[in-house]
């Protein structure tokens, strides 16, 4: 009973590094900062627990025999490569321990060309996805764990390894992608020696949330992928409708351009009529306008009634002859060969009855050119003298 306590810790060591070759890890070296270069002949380099932020990859595999690393709980959130360090350097790697650090991406093509590599954690980092060319050519891998990460698909290339025996996928949020469904479709006709439904037993999906809770294994392909002839309508429909809105815009912009012209130029007839304030002789009322008599109205109005009467026989004058006016007028122009046929013979006084004739035409004379005046102010009503120009005429018509 003795001897098996003494055999347990050798047993634990064999457990985790297995027998290969006779190689057994010993206590981990824990180190404040990256060494800038570690021993070649250990076959197994344990730094468990170490403290280094960044690890240059090629330290670790250029130039070594190690064929375990541990590097699990160091608290690692970068690993830089350089050139093709992440794919063929340290091919006698066999199992590599990331674990429990704060990865969140990895080098392109980390890993791949690693034809020994049996074993590989990624357990409880923060990635979000895998590298292109992650573990490619390795295939002899047996066991991976991506547990606890943040991952929501897997590149093909993990799901066509031949060798794959054990996958721990637990613990990410798995996206039920046509592309996840394809590569478990071509996965699945791999010759392996287990079953890819066997490994991958308990995925589910977490996206998209119509299909949330639902085992992978339970979805086909029509579940998840749109028909080609779906893809390419969301695709075109989009292009049809901007090429119609584009259409419509230009053919509206050529009909405003049209427009614009003949609006222009219908505002400047309009303004030019009505320009220095003047009404355009077809504004005016229809009573305005009877007749084809050119009539000027004076600038300013009289200053008394002996100006009116002689603005108004001016502009009458240049017109056309006065009109006939009131009887008593005509009576007395016809009384006045009568009365002046007297003088011929010589029977009455001349000069009384010329001072007699005088004062009845100058009275008709008055009320004629008042008469006359009232009519001629009355035919544009409205119209403000001030505001004529002078150089222009209206129709009007004397009634």
């Amino acid at each position: 009973m003795a001897s098996l306590w003494v055999l347990l810790p050798v047993l634990v060591v064999l457990a985790r590094t297995g027998p290969v070759r006779g190689c057994v890890c010993l206590p981990a070296t824990v180190l404040s900062r990256f060494p800038s270069e570690v021993p070649a002949g250990p076959c197994c380099l344990n730094f468990s627990g170490s403290v280094f932020g960044r690890v240059r990859w090629s330290v670790l595999t250029n130039g070594t025999s190690a064929e375990t690393l541990d590097l699990s709980d160091c608290n690692i959130s970068l690993i830089e490569t350089g050139g093709g360090e992440g794919e063929g350097a340290g091919a006698v790697l066999q199992r590599v321990f990331l674990d429990r650090n704060r990865l969140d991406t990895l080098p392109q093509q980390f890993l791949a060309g690693q034809p020994g590599l049996t074993e590989l954690d990624l357990s409880e980092n923060l990635l979000q996805e895998l590298p292109e060319g992650f573990l490619q050519d390795s295939p002899s891998l047996r066991r991976l764990d991506l547990r606890r990460n943040q991952l929501r698909s897997l590149p093909k290339e993990v799901l066509l390894l031949p060798g794959l025996q054990r996958l721990e996928l637990d613990g990410n949020r798995w996206e039920c992608s046509c592309l996840l469904l394809e590569g478990l479709k071509e996965g699945g006709a791999v010759n392996r020696t287990t079953q890819l439904q066997d490994l991958l037993m308990n995925l589910t999906c977490s996206s998209p949330r119509h299909l949330y809770g639902r085992s992978v294994w339970s979805l086909s392909l029509r579940d998840v992928c749109r028909p080609a002839g779906l893809t390419a309508l969301f695709i075109v429909l989009p292009l049809l409708i901007l090429s119609a809105l584009l259409l419509c815009w230009c053919c509206g912009r050529k009909r405003k351009k049209k427009e614009t012209p003949a609006f222009s130029s219908s505002k400047k007839r309009a303004s030019s009529s009505g320009s220095n304030g003047h009404k355009h002789p077809s504004k005016l009322q229809p009573s305005a306008a009877k007749d084809g008599i050119l009539l000027r109205p004076p600038a300013d109005l009289p200053a008394s009634n002996r100006d009116v009467y002689e603005e108004v026989e001016i502009k009458l004058s240049s017109a056309e002859p006065p009109p006939r006016v009131s009887s008593r007028s005509s009576s007395s122009a016809e009384e006045r060969p009568a009365t002046r046929e007297p003088d011929d013979t010589g029977k009455d006084d001349p000069d009384a009855v010329s001072v007699t004739e005088v004062m009845k035409d100058s009275a008709d004379r008055e009320k004629a050119y008042l008469t006359q005046s009232t009519e001629y102010y009355n035919l544009v009503p409205g119209i403000e003298l001030e505001d004529s120009d002078h150089g222009e005429y209206e129709n009007v018509e004397l009634s």
